[in-house]
């Protein structure tokens, strides 16, 4: 064998050498991308079951990363985007390196940090917390993995999204009740109570409320607290902001409204409307309005009944004089002087005057012989 044939032998041996080191690596590659996905698989998903959620309620966001690659990841970058217009950042754990509120992005320059490095199969968790601050009806919310390194350069991620969860805005119901066992009678007063109910999860702090009476059948009295306005002619009580008065209504809080009335005449099926319309939330959100209808029927007032008087014994009735026949009597003359009619006795008949003397005459007769009598025995003595 010549010089010339050595040379080709080696120099085909060599290529042959590289071509088989070639393919080795590549089948290698395939092989591994083939048995571990060749990928950083990303996984978000809504920390609870409903996806409707509410304005003012706090929501998570559970972030799953796992390492499906043949490589040990030593960087691991993390973005989170969600709709700054619908969500508000509140916190997360491990909390990132940056956060973009205006226009609603997390960064974490590299999970490994907190986690350490991430090796085949194994896989990491990130929990992200936010409030609900308008209502939306699809909300998106983005991870993604990128620039993912490991000892032997760069690895490919994958990204999560979310958009079948929904926001909901609150509202704001309205129950208008009279006054419990009041039975509504012509010229006495009527009591309505108004309650407005905060049925969301953020605080109401505007709650507009107007009433509606029929001034022919209601005179307006007071109410409390009072209304900005009262149009007495067409029955309408305003109030521009019932917070004003009690202050915001805290979520699914309550306010009371007391209206009083004079019904002023008999009739039936009287109406009397509240409605609230243009509450608005915390953030400034409108929330749906409400309306109660409460119908009355007005009765006469009762006849008053005349309280008995007090009436007299009757006199017992006196027995008319028994007529006694008249007698002619001889009417006395001026001149002459009446004559007594002489007294007399009982049952003797004899006349009083008469015994009266007899009586008076014994008794000077009796006194005259008493006399005598001393006289005479003064003088035999002497």
């Amino acid at each position: 064998m010549n010089i010339k044939q050595v040379n080709r032998l080696i120099v085909t041996l060599a290529l042959t050498t590289v071509a088989l080191a070639a393919l080795t690596l590549a089948l290698s590659s395939q092989s591994a991308r083939a048995q571990a996905g060749d990928e950083i698989h990303v996984d978000k998903q809504l920390g609870r079951a409903d996806p409707v959620v509410h304005v003012g309620e706090y929501l998570t966001f559970t972030i799953s990363i796992r390492n499906d690659t043949a490589f040990t990841a030593i960087t691991l970058p993390l973005s989170d985007t969600y709709n700054a217009n619908v969500l508000g950042y509140v916190d997360a754990v491990p909390p990132p390196d940056s956060v973009y509120t205006e226009t609603g992005r997390l960064d974490w320059a590299d999970l490994t940090t907190d986690f350490g490095d991430l090796p085949p199969g194994q896989q990491i968790t990130v929990v992200v917390g936010f409030i609900a601050e308008h209502p939306e009806t699809a909300v998106v919310n983005a991870a993604e993995v990128h620039d993912a390194l490991c000892d032997s350069g760069a690895l490919s991620g994958t990204n999560s999204i979310i958009s079948d969860t929904e926001s909901v805005g609150g509202s704001s119901p309205v129950d208008k009740e009279l006054l419990a066992g009041l039975i509504p009678q012509a010229g006495l007063p009527l009591t309505f109570t108004i309650v407005i109910t905060n049925n969301g999860y953020t605080t109401m702090t505007v709650a507009p409320l107007v009433d509606t009476y029929n001034p022919a059948w209601l005179a307006f009295n007071y109410a409390v607290p009072p209304p900005d306005l009262v149009d007495a002619a067409s029955g309408v009580l305003t109030w521009t902001d019932v917070t004003s008065w009690t202050g915001d209504i805290p979520a699914h809080g309550t306010v009371s409204v007391t209206t009083v009335f004079t019904a002023l005449a008999a009739t039936d099926n009287v109406t009397n409307h509240a409605e609230a319309t243009g509450a608005s939330d915390w953030y400034g959100n409108d929330m749906g309005g409400g309306a109660d209808d409460v119908p009355i029927t007005i009765i006469e007032a009762p006849t008053a009944t005349p309280a008995p008087t007090n009436t007299p014994a009757p006199t017992p009735t006196q027995p008319a004089p028994t007529p006694v026949p008249a007698t002619d009597t001889p009417t006395p003359t001026a001149t002459a002087e009446a004559t007594p009619t002489p007294a007399l006795l009982p049952e003797t008949g004899r006349d009083v005057g008469i015994l009266n003397s007899s009586l008076l005459a014994s008794l000077l007769v009796l006194g005259t012989g008493a006399a005598i009598l001393i006289y005479a025995r003064r003088n035999r003595t002497a």
